[in-house]
């Protein structure tokens, strides 16, 4: 009995577990620093915040030291303090939207808008000005425009960087080409031309598209300042992509086309012919000759490109 007494009164009760809650101190930690960075994003110019922000995931690294040091410990239960961990969360959201701000502003600025409209209207003008030495190429083109793309997002005044791109967009005559090769020159001198008068332009996109009535020639080429140098007009015709039409169907080939319009020509000069003459046939010499009138009347030849004027044939 005296034994039993001996034994209870020795066995000390288990001391209760402290309750450590996980997320508390990186809370802690990451709103002092979220506080820090939006204090220096407001005084220091050009603070990259974003690059900051991409480290966020040291947030789960610090988590984990936590939960390691703990658990070491057998007299701790560990508890995730659900609360903080939303909290974590909502000042990297918070934090991460701060950064990118200057960068929608440096995209999306007022200045930057009125540098990229300045430089295209100054490229613009020194582009025409450049067509002067050729004042027949001059006068075929009905509309250029270039626009600029600023591709850096540094801040203040913006100016024209390696990356950034000027596109050259020229529309053409209408029908104004009896071939793709003669388009494909035109192309290629006023590419030369804008060169020449200091326009640095990374792509061209010219077109010559048919008229209201859907019916003639159309043509486009879209190449790189690069990839043109050193090209024939031959070479170049080549990429020149071309579609041929009448009263809106569209021909992959100007044969398809012709022999397409000559075919509905051909029946309309016998109808009409046998609407005239009480049923007759006319003679195929006669069916030829009128459909080849209607036919250039259809698709005139286009006056001649001229040749671009050369120093010898100046003098």
């Amino acid at each position: 009995m005296d034994e039993n007494k001996t034994t209870s009164a020795s066995a000390a009760p288990t001391p209760p577990k402290k309750v450590r809650r996980i997320g508390r101190v990186a809370f802690a930690v990451l709103l002092i620093l979220a506080g820090i960075l939006l204090l220096v994003q407001q005084f220091v110019p050009h603070f990259d915040l974003l690059s900051i922000v991409r480290f966020s995931p040291v947030l789960l690294i610090l988590l984990g030291i936590e939960v390691l040091v703990y658990s070491a410990n057998p007299r701790i239960q560990i508890k995730f303090d659900w609360l903080s961990v939303l909290g974590c969360g909502f000042i990297l959201v918070v934090v991460g939207c701060s950064s990118l701000v200057p960068v929608a502003w440096s995209l999306y600025s007022p200045q930057r808008d009125y540098a990229r409209s300045r430089y295209q209207s100054t490229l613009q003008d020194q582009f025409y000005q450049a067509l002067n030495a050729d004042p027949d190429l001059k006068a075929r083109i009905r509309n250029l425009q270039i626009y600029v793309d600023f591709n850096h997002t540094e801040s203040g005044e913006y100016t024209l960087q390696d990356g950034d791109t000027v596109s050259v967009y020229v529309e053409l005559p209408e029908n104004g080409y009896p071939d793709a090769l003669s388009f494909a020159a035109d192309c290629r001198r006023i590419a030369e031309l804008g060169e020449q008068g200091g326009v640095r332009a990374d792509d061209y996109n010219f077109r010559s598209s048919t008229d209201n009535s859907g019916t003639g020639s159309n043509y486009s080429l879209d190449f790189l300042a690069s990839f043109a140098q050193g090209l024939t007009d031959e070479q170049l015709a080549q990429r020149v992509t071309a579609y041929y039409e009448y009263e809106g169907s569209s021909y992959s080939t100007q044969a398809e086309r012709d022999n397409a319009v000559k075919a509905e020509l051909r029946e309309q000069v016998i109808q009409e012919f046998a609407d005239s003459n009480d049923g007759a046939y006319p003679g195929d010499e006669y069916i030829s000759e009128e459909v080849e009138k209607r036919f250039n009347q259809l698709f005139p030849a286009p006056a001649a490109t001229p040749e671009p004027a050369t120093p010898e044939s100046a003098a």
